[in-house]
């Protein structure tokens, strides 16, 4: 319960997830400091033989030799997600280094009349730069770092106390070391702190990503939307969707007689009506226009049979239609319009984006919409060729179609 001013992150699984993340990403500067520190041990072991007798340069090099390696096997744990997963291994390995160290230092102190160090000196330079090496060696793990260094600085203070030096000497000696162990804390504490900030600004970032790419995808198909945000122009062609309009009977009388609000739930209903059967027969809604429902079958999003699923999409929701109008007590009916054929499907625009589609086949299932039936559907001689051999049509009828001319139109027995 101690240490309150170290952060960790609320949920467990976020606060594993930092650490992974965290030493993940410092794998490559740990490698570095630790490369470096080898380095200098290796200067060191080539520069004794010159100074120190044949003792002291053995001494110095099983414990030199100890450290590195120590320092070798942290090096290749970097490269396992067990040094990844088990932040633990940090107090492990600093421990060990610390055993190293103090056969080090005694090994130096051993030598002072030679380096004109004394032991106490010795210790204060190569703690000092063990408890920096681990501030910044300590990856994620704040808490266990503390640990080790308090635990540290308590043995050194018990090391001071029992030495056979006078009271000046010990109070310098342990300043120096307390300015080594005060930075190194805030230097661990730091780094954690902006990496916790870091981490968390990506989580929320993260978020407010999924929540745009969630709304992108509510309005534009999702190949259509990742194509957008790569900065495609997004621009297709289709050669057989089955464009479907339906539309509701007389809706300019409804919009007389139902309250704004009553009319709006009325639309919201049946809106919501249209795009749970859209999304049972694998149609796709491309908007709504007014009290209109425009869909296509074949086009982005849809992968089946574009008329096949079409007409059921147009049967069940006729059917889901007269259920809601005898559950609310209110004269609906619609009507449908099918036409199959070529199309053009894309973006436009920079504001207020959809994915549309353009071309006669629109124009012409409009015009179906138009002629049918009140919970009739009126399809085109492509949409009819396509399911004459699996639905029942009437007798096919010559029609004059507003801006399409003469057009051979059939009508579904529902």
């Amino acid at each position: 319960m101690g240490l309150k001013f170290i952060a960790t992150l609320e949920a467990p699984e976020q606060e594993r997830a930092y650490v992974i993340s965290e030493r993940a990403s410092r794998i490559p500067a740990s490698r570095a400091l630790i490369s470096i520190a080898v380095a200098t041990f290796i200067s060191y072991l080539m520069l004794n033989p010159m100074h120190f007798p044949r003792a002291g340069v053995i001494e110095y090099s099983v414990a030199a030799g100890l450290f590195m390696a120590v320092l070798a096997i942290f090096f290749m744990l970097t490269f396992t997600s067990f040094y990844l997963e088990n932040g633990w291994v940090d107090i492990a390995l600093f421990s060990a280094l610390t055993v190293a160290m103090v056969l080090l230092i005694e090994a130096l102190g051993n030598q002072a009349d030679i380096t004109e160090i004394s032991p106490f000196g010795m210790a204060v330079i190569n703690l000092g730069i063990l408890v920096v090496f681990a501030a910044i060696g300590f990856v994620a793990t704040t808490r266990l770092f503390f640990i080790w260094a308090i635990t540290l600085f308590l043995l050194y203070f018990v090391f001071l106390f029992i030495a056979d030096r006078s009271f000046v000497a010990k109070a310098y000696t342990f300043s120096n070391f307390s300015t080594f162990f005060i930075f190194a804390l805030f230097v661990n504490w730091d780094i954690d702190r902006r990496a916790r900030q870091a981490y968390s600004a990506n989580l929320a970032l993260a978020a407010e990503r999924k929540k745009t790419e969630e709304l992108l995808f509510n309005v534009l198909p999702e190949e259509a939307a990742r194509r957008l945000r790569a900065g495609e122009t997004v621009a297709d062609s289709f050669a057989d969707v089955s464009v479907i309009f339906v539309d509701i009977v007389g809706f300019s009388s409804m919009a007389k007689i139902l309250s704004p609000g009553h009319l709006v739930q009325l639309l919201n209903d049946f809106f919501l009506l249209a795009d749970t059967c859209a999304e049972r027969h694998d149609v796709e809604k491309v908007k709504t226009i007014g009290d209109a429902y425009l869909a296509v079958s074949g086009g982005t999003t849809s992968t089946g049979r574009s008329a096949v699923s079409a007409i059921a999409f147009a049967r069940e929701m006729i059917g889901a239609v007269r259920q809601m109008s005898d559950e609310m007590q209110i004269d609906m009916k619609v009507r449908i319009g099918i036409h199959t054929g070529p199309v053009v499907g894309g973006v436009v625009g920079s504001s207020r984006l959809a994915y549309d589609y353009w071309g006669d086949t629109m124009n012409v299932a409009s015009r179906l919409e138009a002629i049918a039936e009140h919970n009739g559907i009126a399809v085109s001689a492509s949409t009819y060729f396509q399911l004459s051999d699996r639905q029942d049509f009437l007798p096919s009828e010559t029609l004059v179609l507003k801006g399409v001319g003469e057009t051979e139109v059939y009508r579904l027995k529902v």
